[in-house]
């Protein structure tokens, strides 16, 4: 996935027309991992705790029979049959891996890896055994294969594990933060370009753009989920609310008549604005009038993205916990 970033400062300008090409599309698309170590978030890995097993000089040649070697490759060629630890332990692992090394590069990683899979020669996995095969795939992906009890045989399909770099989670506030309210000087602190776009009372300027500033709800976000809030139109119109990244949609957001108020709910994609700026939404008005925008949720790579307490994070373990004890009961009556 990628972010197009937005070109900001001198010769930047407002996508007044759809189609016009919006913002200087020129600067290269931002790519979805670089910007995950961006915006003051540090992404470090666990230290383990115990003997660290490396990888050296090697491989090793090993017979059917021969022992696992440590500080070394150990290669058994092209035997069929794959080296196996079992155990009947009702409460403790068969292995444990454990890497406590500490890394002295200037990266704040932690240790190495505990386990490392080298990729296969395959884009998606051949799903040909039990559930329970987890693959590294040519391309960087991760896969693992599921086993279903069909009939008259079980279906085994290897599935994509998503991670931080290939999903999103929904991470909604507790309560609605409004985030534009351009009707009091305080209420239009996130528009990043208010000059020249805004009349004397704060109203939004017919064919013009405002660009929201969300950083301060979030280090990272793919989407936003809002309340969009129309009144003290001038006349009949509509509002565009899109990331800003591309040229503005011919879609309206919203449409409104020339007098009371009017609000709906709506949902877009988050860009980049700049360097320093790193989630921002646009929002266009056919017509002069005040914009008020209440922030409801977040599509984020992982709840640590926010800036704010996940609704009913504090409660999430407990419950999951008695969703999982109701399951297991649903299973066995």
């Amino acid at each position: 996935m990628t972010r197009n970033t937005l070109s900001g400062g001198a010769g930047f300008r407002d996508p007044a027309e759809a189609g016009d090409g919006g913002p200087d599309e020129g600067k290269p698309a931002v790519g979805r991992r670089a910007l995950l170590t961006r915006g003051g978030v540090v992404i470090a890995g666990a230290v383990g705790a115990g003997v660290a097993v490396t990888a050296a000089a090697g491989p090793a040649s090993a017979a059917a029979g021969d022992p696992v070697l440590q500080d070394t490759v150990n290669n058994a060629g092209a035997s069929a049959t794959p080296t196996e630890l079992d155990a009947s332990n009702n409460t403790s692992p068969a292995f444990i891996l454990a890497n406590a090394g500490v890394d002295t590069s200037t990266t704040p990683n932690g240790a190495g890896p505990a386990l490392r899979l080298t990729p296969s020669g395959q884009s998606v996995p051949t799903a040909s055994t039990v559930g329970g095969d987890l693959t590294a795939t040519s391309d960087g992906s991760l896969y693992f294969t599921h086993q279903f009890p069909t009939t008259p045989t079980p279906t085994i399909v290897s599935a994509p594990v998503h991670t931080e770099a290939t999903a999103n989670v929904y991470a909604p506030l507790a309560a609605p933060v409004r985030v534009v309210d351009t009707r009091s000087s305080s209420g239009r602190v996130n528009i990043v370009n208010a000059s020249g776009n805004l009349d004397s009372t704060g109203r939004l300027k017919a064919g013009k753009t405002i660009y929201v500033n969300l950083d301060s709800q979030v280090y990272f976000a793919e989407a936003v989920f809002a309340n969009l809030t129309v009144t003290g139109a001038a006349g009949s119109g509509y509002l565009t609310l899109w990331s800003g990244a591309v040229a503005r949609p011919t879609a309206s957001s919203i449409d409104f008549a020339a007098t009371g108020s009017l609000a709906n709910f709506v949902s877009s994609g988050v860009a980049e604005y700049s360097a320093t700026i790193l989630n921002v939404i646009a929002i266009y008005a056919s017509q002069t009038t005040q914009v008020i925008l209440d922030v409801a949720a977040f599509s984020l790579p992982g709840f640590e993205y926010a800036k704010f307490t996940v609704a009913g994070s504090s409660a999430r373990a407990s419950r999951m916990l008695r969703a999982q004890e109701r399951m297991r009961g649903a299973k066995r009556a």
